[in-house]
């Protein structure tokens, strides 16, 4: 009988082996179905060495295997025998979630830019504010695995479990990051002379408020100094 206080997957940080592990472990024939079927998925979703994607392949097997995602995973809190299965998968959702949510806002922010004059300071500096976090999302994604081998070819991967997608499928979310990164550094050359009193001297009204903390620690990095408080004598009371 399985000991429900069992569960395998409690702690992220800490892996379990499943009750399927033991030597004396004798599956029923629910368990052995459900394992048959995952590892035939599993070695579907697989397409070779590296796992290369086009955006409509990954909504292919998000659909015909998200029903038995949800099987798996009210087993895996006991077995183990799903794992590779069920992690494969999260990856593929994962990477899925982050082209499509990402892909719209990355569209979304193109068409905003294409609004305003951004000859006009205040103008940029409140479209790089709008879209701040965005572009660090898509950051975590692409620049933490920029040294990939395979980015040179068709593909270029977005995850460190090895999910690499078409760059076609990602030229809207190339196309903001490189206009991002490069009004970006334009800003931080042109306030890299910054001083704490220049910093805290602006207020709702300066164009550079709404950017002044994130532009200020790029600008200490580049100067190869660690973020520090504001010191204290220069805090306003």
């Amino acid at each position: 009988m399985i000991n429900k206080d069992f569960d395998r997957t409690i702690d992220p940080f800490e892996w379990q082996p499943g009750l399927d592990a033991a030597l004396d472990f004798v599956p029923d024939a629910e368990y052995t179905d459900l394992l048959h079927r995952s590892d035939a998925a599993y070695a579907d979703i697989l397409t070779g060495d590296v796992l290369n994607y086009r955006l409509v392949d990954l909504k292919s097997v998000i659909d015909q295997y998200t029903e038995l995602f949800h099987e798996v995973e009210k087993e895996l809190k006991y077995y183990e025998g799903f794992d590779r299965f069920f992690y494969l998968f999260d990856a593929v959702f994962t990477a899925y979630l982050f082209m499509d949510q990402e892909g719209w806002n990355a569209y979304f922010a193109l068409d905003d830019y294409s609004k305003f004059d951004m000859s006009v300071e205040r103008n940029l500096t409140n479209w790089l504010f709008t879209y701040q976090d965005l572009n660090e999302k898509i950051a975590e994604h692409l620049f933490y695995n920029s040294d990939c081998d395979c980015n040179s070819q068709d593909y270029y991967r977005i995850s460190h479990l090895g999910i690499h997608i078409h760059k076609e499928d990602l030229a809207k979310i190339f196309e903001f990051s490189t206009l991002y990164a490069e009004h970006y550094a334009h800003l931080l050359k042109q306030y890299m002379d910054i001083t704490w009193e220049d910093f805290l001297s602006y207020t709702e009204e300066d164009q550079m408020y709404y950017l002044r903390d994130n532009l200020f620690y790029y600008i200490l990095r580049s100067r190869n100094m660690e973020y520090a408080p504001i010191p204290e004598l220069l805090t306003p009371s």
